[in-house]
């Protein structure tokens, strides 16, 4: 097994299109064990710039003696997706629409070859969060529903596809982030369930996760007074030692999620941050950004870690990092399957709730709310275009369409297509004034749309990526019907 320092529980983002001579030199002596992708950063443009940049740090590695650091990216699908050249898949709520957990394990295949064909070999997935609060602002459709046990077979049907193929899984938030209103890029967040609850909720989706054989788990920065009173569960003992190793029997890398999110460093200085969460438990600090606080954590786990459980971590380390720090491949790679199979998921999740639906293929009129705020998370670029795109190649001089909040003029039922109404009061009103009169609601994000005009048939698509609102103009325009189950309560 390889050998390595402190540095080696260290992950770390950086900006641009190419690793910084200085995170090189870190990589090169041991001080940063893994990277981190964000296409918001412009790690991202091209697959022969990735496999370029990714190649550089492999050559550092090597020069010190070192396997390849291996590289992460948060490539769940949906809204969470940071390579977007290849093929880019329905979010979690949406697989698990279409009623068929195989559907995520044939996803998360997909997903992992497609990464590791650019050499990253460890995709942030899946969320096992159980989405039980429909005013979660973060979580939402990257859950796969709000029952836990159906949560638990897509979970662990991901895990399945995505570890066969070679990419490690990390499932998260632990131990659960879908009962909260709040998000912790933002605060600090409680979760006040008690300890039965979380057993028959928030643990089953993580416990069939590990079973199917999830190589890292990544914590929440939540605090779950039912287990430890006093810590957040990236920073205690109770929960990392006691109940993720002990009662639940994790033998693998645990994760943080990103150590700059202020759902934690409004509960501990930086300068104390790694260390604390090494010795509670964690293996592998994940801090985004700043080269100066990433090499300055390495020093602060050296001396600040007890020896016998820095040594335990850099072990766990050390077997990921031979096992998923990959070289990049050289030979072209099909993103073909992928982007059939994500189409024929998406056409398999769009969801009918509520009254009948009008019949389609005649004239109609379609009014669409653009999403003025993006959710941290989400790196896409606005897809509105691919929806009248694939609307006007289906029905021509058919379609009277609107992206400005108005009715179009025309014939045909009105169909209101909204982004998170439920999260935005004035658009939810705008909404409601116009289906005073009938139509048809399309929620292209939040399913709990639908909640707000319950006397007006609705569409779900759980997330606009192009193949979700292309299966959704197949819809409108009379070519399919919606074959969709509710993952969620409405």
């Amino acid at each position: 097994m390889t050998r390595l320092s402190a540095g080696a529980l260290v992950w770390a983002g950086f900006d641009g299109p190419a690793v910084p001579g200085p995170l090189l030199d870190a990589i090169e002596r041991g001080r940063i064990g893994g990277l981190l992708l964000f296409a918001y950063r412009g790690n991202i443009r091209s697959r022969e710039q990735v496999r370029g940049m990714l190649r550089e740090a492999v050559a550092a590695a090597t020069r010190g003696g070192l396997p390849p650091v291996p590289v992460g990216v948060d490539q769940e699908g949906g809204s969470v997706v940071r390579i977007g050249y290849g093929a880019i898949f329905p979010s979690a709520m949406a697989i698990a629409a279409t009623g068929e957990p195989k559907n995520a394990e044939r996803a998360a295949r997909a997903v992992a070859l497609g990464l590791r064909a650019d050499g990253v070999a460890m995709n942030y997935a899946p969320v096992c969060d159980v989405n039980v609060d429909p005013h979660n602002p973060v979580i939402g459709t990257r859950s796969f529903g709000d029952d836990a046990s159906t949560v638990a077979r897509y979970c662990a049907s991901w895990v399945t596809g995505s570890e066969g193929a070679g990419v490690a899984t990390s499932p998260k938030h632990f131990p659960g982030h879908g009962a909260t209103s709040q998000d912790t890029h933002h605060t600090t967040v409680d979760v006040t369930a008690d300890r039965a609850m979380l057993e028959r909720r928030e643990l089953v989706p993580f416990r069939a996760a590990i079973a199917a054989g999830a190589s890292s788990v990544m914590t929440a920065h939540v605090r779950y007074p039912a287990l430890d009173d006093e810590s957040i569960a990236t920073l205690s003992p109770r929960i990392l030692g006691d109940l993720l190793r002990g009662e639940l029997g994790f033998t693998g890398l645990t994760i943080t999620d990103s150590l700059d999110m202020s759902g934690v460093t409004q509960v501990e200085t930086p300068e104390h941050l790694a260390a604390r969460a090494v010795n509670a438990g964690i293996d592998a600090t994940m801090f985004t950004t700043g080269l100066e606080k990433q090499l300055d954590a390495s020093e602060q786990l050296a001396l600040g870690v007890k020896p016998a459980t820095l040594g335990a971590a850099i072990i766990r380390a050390a077997a990921f990092r031979d096992r998923f720090g990959i070289d990049v491949p050289d030979g072209p790679f099909d993103d073909g399957p992928g982007r059939a199979l994500a189409a024929e998921i998406a056409a398999a999740s769009i969801t009918h709730a509520g009254p009948p639906l009008p019949a389609f293929g005649g004239p109609i009129r379609i009014v669409i709310f653009v999403p003025q705020r993006r959710s941290p998370v989400e790196e896409l670029a606005q897809l509105e275009s691919h929806f009248e795109h694939a609307l006007r190649e289906r029905l021509g001089p058919k379609l009277a369409f609107s992206a400005g909040g108005e009715a179009p003029k025309g014939d045909g039922p009105l169909v209101v297509c909204t982004s998170s109404a439920f999260f935005d009061p004035p658009q939810a009103e705008r909404a409601r004034a116009l289906l005073a009169g009938g139509g048809v609601l399309c929620a292209l994000r939040s399913p709990y749309d639908a909640t707000l005009l319950p006397n007006v048939p609705a569409l779900l698509t759980y997330g606009d990526v192009p193949a979700s609102l292309i299966a959704l103009a197949d819809v409108l325009s009379g070519r399919a019907r919606p074959p969709g189950v509710l993952p969620v309560r409405l």
